[in-house]
């Protein structure tokens, strides 16, 4: 990977927040971290986005907070799928430093918000309803300057801070435990997965993309992810098995194939695990809020 993983965001220093809005055929920010608070709205594409230790699949619009230096990327396109992307990723987002908003957030006023920013520290994804609502008040405020900007943005930051229509991402007990060299080794590690999560995937392979023994690299996977290589392998394939089983008309035992698993007894073991229940039930359950 030739990008460095610690970003350093174009940020004006006059600035308390910025808005950005992107389009290109995918995103090309590699897994990274940074000292600013990020808002991300999608608003078309779609992939598998890692926040953390959570990996889940994700499609245009969602509505996502990342805390300070919590490791996150959303990956799609091309580069990280082996196929032509077929549309293109959106998104529009706020970055801020909560460094340059410390004098406002010592008022009792802004108690919600300091408890929003600590409860992002886990990643937090918003439900569709307050996703629509904040992302017509981003789209606004995108097109505004000044002092009605700076207003639009703290209403922001008021609804997302009073809204009980969120969830966590990342699990209670994460920790990051990764630096700028870390993330340079799991950004590789990861897109060598979603390019051969399809097939066997070898250990001593993975060991290799990281250019660590075997064991060494197990071990170090462990400490900053929080699970093996194989429980992380696995996770990346049952979200693209929960997209086939919404998208595809695929029967059980192709949809297993069509994400690496050669044993459908495993396939059936891993998706309970995971997801809490059958792939049938799964379905059902989908494509009822569907249609």
């Amino acid at each position: 990977m030739k990008n460095p993983w610690f970003i350093k965001l174009h940020f004006p220093q006059s600035k308390a927040f910025d808005i950005v809005k992107v389009s290109r055929p995918y995103f090309v920010v590699p897994w990274h971290f940074h000292p600013e608070i990020e808002i991300m709205l999608l608003t078309s594409g779609s992939g598998t986005r890692f926040v953390g230790d959570s990996i889940e699949n994700f499609n245009a619009t969602e509505l996502v907070m990342v805390g300070a230096n919590l490791a996150h990327v959303w990956k799609n396109g091309a580069e990280h799928f082996g196929h032509k992307a077929n549309n293109l990723a959106g998104a529009m987002y706020i970055v801020l430093k909560e460094t340059e908003l410390r004098d406002l957030l010592m008022h009792e006023e802004m108690e919600p918000v300091r408890s929003l920013f600590l409860r992002a520290q886990r990643g937090i994804k918003f439900g569709d309803e307050i996703t629509k609502k904040i992302g017509e008040m981003i789209l606004a405020a995108y097109q505004q300057s000044g002092p009605e900007q700076l207003v639009s943005f703290l209403t922001i930051l008021k609804e997302m801070s009073e809204t009980s229509d969120y969830r966590y991402l990342c699990s209670p007990n994460y920790r990051q435990k990764v630096d700028e060299h870390d993330l340079s080794k799991l950004d590789s590690v990861l897109d060598y997965l979603i390019m051969n999560y399809k097939n066997e995937v070898r250990l001593e392979d993975v060991a290799d993309i990281a250019n660590m023994s075997l064991t060494a690299f197990c071990r170090y996977f462990k400490e900053r992810t929080f699970k093996t290589v194989i429980q992380f392998l696995n996770e990346i394939r049952i979200e693209h098995a929960q997209k086939l089983l919404i998208e595809s008309q695929y029967n059980v035992d192709k949809i297993s194939l069509e994400c690496g698993f050669h044993n459908i007894t495993n396939f059936y073991q891993q998706f309970q695990k995971i997801t809490g229940t059958t792939p049938l039930n799964f379905r059902k359950k989908n494509l009822t809020k569907i249609y």
